[in-house]
């Protein structure tokens, strides 16, 4: 089989992999906690050397997204339970097959990154009526007017380990742009602490594999009321520390990390 070239992907774009891995490694498990063979198939055509990850700490770090996707997963599924017809933008994608996994057949969903991903992103995926790609940054203004001439509400925006890698001024305005255009809108994201900053050098798969740097660290979301009074905090999420109703995702032999992230559910 021939294998799919991502040599064009550097930094930031090139931490897809990351995630991907993570997915196609815990859907192969007997007893995983995500079924996912979309990216078994992608991760087994991709030309990259990934076994230069596999030792017992990075595996852990990798396990940890695969939690992360799947609450991210069942919150999308439970605004599904009241908004079956919903527009979802995913924003900085990557591979991410999550609509895959949840469409319900009624969503309007747009996947949402760079150019040099999209290229990547099309060998493994078609767009439809239903299925678009927006090959733009985040933090441009176009693909915002976009989305709304090609869809209604109510909208679910979603940033999974995406906005972390820029600086707080560039996701104060896209918090402020999705207000602008979008408001009473879902949004839901993850953020690390400020402590990670720290200790993302020995820590961190991204930086130490790809050279991508966390910048942006959430100390609390009243932060984030500074910026957007009008702000309402749906959800919280500690990762290291779940909370009962995922509970249950986690090994009875897991340890939390001393700084990690929450993910977060506000209405901009």
């Amino acid at each position: 089989m021939t294998k799919v070239d991502i040599s064009i992907l550097d930094g930031v774009p090139q931490t897809l992999l990351i995630p991907l891995m993570g997915r196609a490694l815990e859907s192969q498990k007997r007893d995983g906690i995500l079924n996912d063979p979309k990216s078994v198939s992608i991760f087994n055509q991709i030309d990259y050397d990934f076994d230069k990850f596999n030792n017992p700490s990075l595996q852990s770090s990798l396990f940890r997204t695969v939690v992360r996707t799947t609450i991210i997963d069942h919150l999308v599924l439970t605004f599904f339970e009241e908004q079956s017809s919903a527009t979802i933008i995913e924003i900085g994608c990557g591979l991410n097959t999550r609509f895959e996994r949840l469409d319900n057949g009624k969503i309007q969903w747009f996947d949402l990154d760079v150019p040099e991903v999209y290229n990547i992103w099309k060998k493994f995926f078609v767009e439809t009526d239903r299925h678009h790609f927006l090959a733009t940054s985040a933090f441009d203004e176009d693909w915002l007017r976009q989305v709304k001439t090609k869809s209604q509400g109510p909208y679910f925006f979603i940033s999974e380990a995406s906005v972390t890698y820029f600086s707080e001024q560039k996701v104060k305005t896209l918090f402020t742009n999705l207000h602008n255009y979008f408001p009473r809108s879902h949004y839901l994201f993850d953020a690390a602490s400020p402590g990670f900053l720290n200790d993302q050098k020995k820590s961190s798969i991204s930086r130490k594999y790809f050279n991508a740097h966390y910048k942006w660290f959430l100390k609390d979301l009243d932060t984030l009321k500074t910026w957007l009074p009008e702000m309402k905090i749906l959800k919280s999420i500690n990762l290291e520390r779940p909370d009962e109703p995922f509970a249950s995702l986690y090994p009875q032999n897991f340890i939390p990390h001393k700084q990690g992230a929450h993910l977060n559910l506000v209405q901009i």
